[in-house]
């Protein structure tokens, strides 16, 4: 197991350039297939989409100024991310696009509201008052919206896209002037409220005010007092101290009072600027993501799926915090209130006290200045409602002149062209990803694909030697290569041309009485059967002269006469292979004799147009002569021993004694013989005969043949002894055999000559 892996991962670091262009070459129709079906989709839809168009638009936020007093105005405050952030959400929350929807009647757009109500044909006015639908709008509105904040700056940047382009502008328009609208409202809710209470007050004291300066007017005219004694000055500055302690203690109750009274009347829906606390303001955050969550999960699940349960428990946990903690600030706001209260009423009691006391010295005088006092009081009192109020009229003045800390920079414009589907990139896009798919596509066939496709495939699953390889065929010659028949003098060409479509016969001159047997097989397979003779100047034939002298120099010593032509399975071009082989050793005036070992579908007969009467079979069961089997053909040097009638037995007449005699005779007589055999994995017959030769050479399908059959044939003739000579690529792709011979031409400087 661990071999085959690392089997495996040597194969895959091997790919090289070299390889991947091979594969290329070979599956080029699956990687152009794949772009043109990629491109094509891409290009239907690119466009079938109906365009989309995107408005943009951006403002700027600023801090609000505070310009109630010279000091504050100028105040330097750092920068604060919260605040900002606020902003940010407050721009996408529900509330502002439920706003917007109001204020631009968007829900008077068809096509906007086409969707949401599901083709139902409703009155704006139900749709306004209809809730699911109106949180559907709401929902589509947020989806359709994109906020973000430029970096380093206080601009924000907001964009809305609609197939309309005059829609989206008016939708973030719309947008801006709610968001304005609301940030005014909020700011001047609160001081609307202060100065009616300032307001009531003011008026309140003004009133006794001037009742209690007529009392003391009368209660001087009454008791006809001038001037105090000095006996009565201490008493009087302690009275004067304790008045200012009650004065400063009634201050502080007013401005208790009237914090209580602006955060008295907040919600978890209404926060006042008074209550800016950071914990609220956090869990108020928390409870609109919570809302958004909530509501766009509740328009895919039921109400009672679990999720929506425990959502929208946590939506009523995070608004009971909000809540709890908005009325804990309103209570901590009452109580400082109360107490306050209840100074301003114990420095009453005490104030009071002195003044009894001080009755007690000079009744009348006391009485008087206390008073005189409590109208200075009063009106300090007074004088600081009348500068706060002042303060609240001047914010509440601006309300009327719609002033803002928001300002629309750019605010947005009818887009003209639309910003999806950009065609031009998708194009380039499909291209890209069409041309990674079919490479991708070609890669996997490729190594999905378990066939001999080349020399380095024979060498390591056969572990034999490669003859040559020859390309596959077709009308006009080696595919995606090297021709037909060459054209040259003497009209060669057109003489092959017509010997290739006639029958030839023995050198008798006897019509064969098989031909009726030949009218299956076409012109083009008789003519590739015999090629090198029908064509002997084409480049086809050239690969057989390669194996030629590739045989001859390998049988040099003498050693290697008679050759069995095997393959693994059926239909691999084994019959073919012996016969051009043949009548290139036969060209290159070697005798040459070919003996039809395939006693279950003998063909030679047929290739050379002779009567399949004696033969092989007849030779080996009965005591006919060899001479009586040989049969001369229409090309010098070349004779046959066709297989005769087909016998029962082919095994066990091949593995009889008369076999190896027969091959030692024909040695005497001929320089080469060649057997044409079954296949290996197929029958047992070619591993019968395969001792008494001196050789094997093994036909390969390149594109056909899988490794696992190479690798099991040889793993029989090894078994059987049988020695192997060397491998011959047949029909092999164009891509593989010109590669092949590059390497030829790189290593040697030419092709192999005659």
């Amino acid at each position: 197991m661990m071999n085959s892996e690392k089997s495996h991962a040597s194969e895959v670091q091997g790919i090289s350039l070299r390889e991947l262009g091979l594969i290329f070459l070979k599956r080029k129709w699956i990687v152009i297939s794949t772009v043109l079906a990629v491109l094509a989709v891409a290009t239907l839809v690119s466009f079938m989409i109906i365009p989309t168009y995107i408005a943009v638009g951006q403002i700027l936020i600023e801090r609000e100024p505070n310009i109630l007093s010279f000091e504050d105005a100028f105040q330097i405050e750092p920068f604060n991310d919260d605040y900002y952030q606020t902003q940010f959400r407050l721009l996408q929350s529900r509330a502002l696009a439920a706003a917007t929807i109001d204020r631009a009647r968007l829900i008077e757009n068809e096509a906007f509201v086409a969707s949401v109500t599901e083709s139902q044909k409703l009155p704006v006015g139900d749709l306004k008052n209809d809730v699911l639908l109106r949180g559907k709008l709401i929902d589509k509105f947020l989806r359709r919206l994109s906020v973000r904040l430029v970096r380093q700056t206080r601009l924000v940047q907001a964009s809305f896209r609609d197939h309309d382009p005059k829609f989206a502008t008016l939708a973030l328009n719309g947008l801006f002037e709610s968001y304005i609208e609301m940030n005014i409202q909020r700011r001047f809710q609160a001081t609307e409220q202060a100065t009616d209470f300032l307001t009531t007050q003011i008026v309140t004291l003004q009133a006794e005010i001037e009742s209690n300066e007529k009392r003391l007017q009368e209660y001087g005219k009454e008791k006809n007092i001038i001037a105090l004694s000095n006996t009565e000055n201490t008493v009087i500055a302690k009275l004067g101290e304790l008045n200012k302690a009650l004065t400063d203690a009634q201050i502080n109750r007013v401005n208790k009072e009237t914090y209580y009274n602006e955060i008295r009347v907040a919600t978890p829906d209404y926060i006042p600027d008074a209550l800016a606390n950071p914990l609220i303001q956090k869990i108020r955050e928390e409870y609109n993501r919570l809302s958004r969550e909530y509501t766009k999960q509740s328009q895919t699940f039921m109400p009672d799926y679990p999720e929506i349960r425990r959502m929208k428990a946590e939506l009523e946990t995070a608004r009971k915090a909000m809540e709890d903690e908005t009325q804990a600030l309103v209570k901590r706001a009452f109580s400082d209130y109360q107490v306050a209260l209840t100074k301003e009423r114990a420095l009453a009691e005490v104030f009071n006290g002195q003044k009894r006391e001080a009755f007690q010295l000079n009744s009348n005088a006391i009485q008087y200045n206390s008073l005189q006092i409590q109208v200075q009081n009063e009106k300090n009192l007074l004088e600081s409602l009348m500068k706060r109020k002042s303060e609240t009229d001047v914010s509440s003045r601006l309300k009327g002149l719609r002033t803002s800390n928001v300002w629309v920079v750019d605010k947005a414009e009818v887009p003209v062209s639309p910003s999806s589907p950009n065609k031009k990139k998708n194009m380039i896009l499909a291209l890209l990803a069409g041309l990674i798919g079919g490479l991708t596509l070609a890669f996997i066939f490729d190594r999905l694909d378990s066939t001999i496709k080349d020399s380095d495939d024979v060498q390591k699953y056969a572990g034999m030697p490669m003859l040559g390889m020859v390309p596959a065929f077709s009308g006009n010659g080696p595919k995606g290569g090297a021709g037909a028949a060459e054209k040259g003098g003497g009209g060669d060409s057109d003489d092959s041309d017509g010997r290739a479509h006639r029958l030839f016969t023995l050198g008798t001159g006897t019509p064969s009485l098989e031909d009726s047997e030949t009218k299956g097989r076409g012109k083009e397979s008789e003519f590739t059967d015999l090629i090198v003779h029908f064509s002997p100047r084409s480049s086809f034939s050239e690969h057989y002269r390669s194996i030629r002298t590739t045989l001859l120099l390998m049988a040099a010593d003498g050693t290697l006469r008679s050759i069995a032509v095997m393959s693994a399975l059926p239909r691999e071009g084994k019959t073919a292979t012996v016969c051009n082989l043949a009548v290139a050793l036969a060209q290159a005036d070697r005798r040459v004799l070919i003996i039809d070992g395939d006693l279950r579908k003998p063909r030679l007969h047929r290739i050379f147009r002779v009567k399949n009467l004696n033969g092989l079979t007849k030779y080996l069961t009965t005591d006919v002569a060899l001479e009586e089997v040989l049969r001369a053909t229409s090309i010098p040097r070349l004779s046959l021993i066709n297989a005769g009638p087909v016998p029962p037995n082919p095994a066990e007449l091949l593995g009889s004694r008369k076999v190896p005699q027969m091959i030692e005779t024909c040695k005497d007589r001929y320089d080469f013989i060649l057997v044409d055999t079954p296949p290996v994995l197929a029958v047992s017959d070619a591993l019968v005969l395969g001792p008494w030769l001196d050789g094997v050479i093994m036909v390969v399908h390149g594109g056909k043949t899988p490794r696992d059959a190479l690798k099991r044939a040889k793993e029989k003739l090894d078994a059987h002894r049988v020695r192997g000579t060397g491998v011959i690529l047949n029909n092999v792709r164009a891509a593989y055999y010109e590669d092949y011979y590059a390497r030829l031409y790189d290593e040697y400087g030419s092709r192999i000559a005659t």
